[in-house]
C-alpha cells in the first residue's frame, strides 16, 4: 500500500509577496518540497520558531481546498490530474476578502476577514468532484480526529467524505504554526508575523488555479505536482 498523500491547495504564485512570506515562515519551499532559510523572527529563538512551525512545515504554505487523502485503489495520479483539469476549466478566476491574521484555537493562521460564497462553492465543489480518487480512512485514522471532541455534523462529514471540517464546516484559512500553549510566545509570534505581512495583508486575494500536491510518505514533506489554472475568463 503506498503511503503518498495528495492534496488540492490553494498556493499563492510562487513569486508574490505572500509566497515568500511563506517560505520564509515555514522554512520550506512547497514548490520543490525542499527546506528554505527561515527569516529570523524578533523575540523568538530559531529553536523555538522551528517548533512552533514543526507542525504545519511538512505540508508547505497553503490553503486547503481538499483535504489530503490516499488514492482509492484502481486509480491513478494521472486520473486525479485529468480530473482536476475538467473540475478548473468551468471556474472563472475571482478574488476573496483581504487575509488577516487570527488566532484558532491557540495556532496562528492567516483567514480572510470576511466569508467568500465563490470560495465555500468552489471548495464544496471540488471536494465532490474529486471524491471518487479518495481512498476510504482506516480505523486509526479515524481514531485520531475524533479525538478533537467533534460535533455530530463533523462525525457525519468524517464518515460520509472523510474528513470533519469540510462543506458546510468549511473555513479557508493558511496555517502558520502549531499550538502555542503559551500566550506570551504566541503574541510574539503573532507580533512577528503581523511585522512581515504589511505587503499582502489588506489586499484582494485571486483565486485563479488549483494545485495538486503530494507527499510521497510521512517522512516526506508535501510538494507540488501540478498548478491547474481555471479555464473561463
Amino acid at each position: 500500500m503506498s503511503l503518498a498523500r495528495y492534496a488540492i491547495y490553494y498556493i499563492p504564485p510562487k513569486d508574490s509577496d505572500l509566497a515568500i512570506f511563506g517560505r520564509e515562515w515555514l522554512g520550506l519551499d512547497i514548490e520543490t518540497g525542499k527546506q528554505h532559510p527561515l527569516k529570523t523572527v524578533r523575540g523568538l529563538s530559531k529553536e523555538r520558531l522551528l517548533l512552533n512551525v514543526a507542525d504545519p512545515q511538512p505540508y508547505g504554505f497553503h490553503g486547503t481546498l481538499k483535504p489530503p487523502f490516499s488514492l482509492a485503489p484502481n486509480v491513478t495520479l494521472n486520473g486525479l490530474i485529468s480530473a482536476t483539469e475538467v473540475f478548473a476549466k468551468g471556474i472563472t478566476p475571482f478574488e476573496i476578502p483581504p487575509l488577516e491574521l487570527v488566532c484558532i484555537g491557540k495556532f496562528l493562521a492567516l483567514s480572510p476577514i470576511a466569508s467568500s460564497v465563490q470560495l465555500e462553492n468552489m471548495a464544496s465543489d471540488c471536494v465532490r468532484a474529486l471524491d471518487g480518487f479518495r481512498a476510504h480512512r482506516t480505523a486509526k485514522e479515524l481514531a485520531l480526529y475524533r479525538q478533537a471532541k467533534l460535533t455530530v455534523h463533523q462525525e457525519q462529514m468524517l464518515d460520509n467524505w472523510g474528513h470533519p471540517y469540510i462543506l458546510e464546516e468549511f473555513r479557508f484559512h493558511v496555517t502558520l504554526t502549531g499550538r502555542i500553549e503559551d500566550e506570551k510566545e504566541r503574541d510574539l509570534a503573532m507580533a512577528a508575523a503581523a511585522e512581515q505581512c504589511q505587503e499582502f495583508i489588506g489586499k484582494p486575494l485571486l483565486f485563479s488555479d488549483v494545485v495538486i500536491c503530494r507527499k510521497p510518505s510521512p517522512e516526506q514533506a508535501m510538494r507540488v505536482v501540478k498548478r491547474i489554472p481555471f479555464g473561463r475568463t
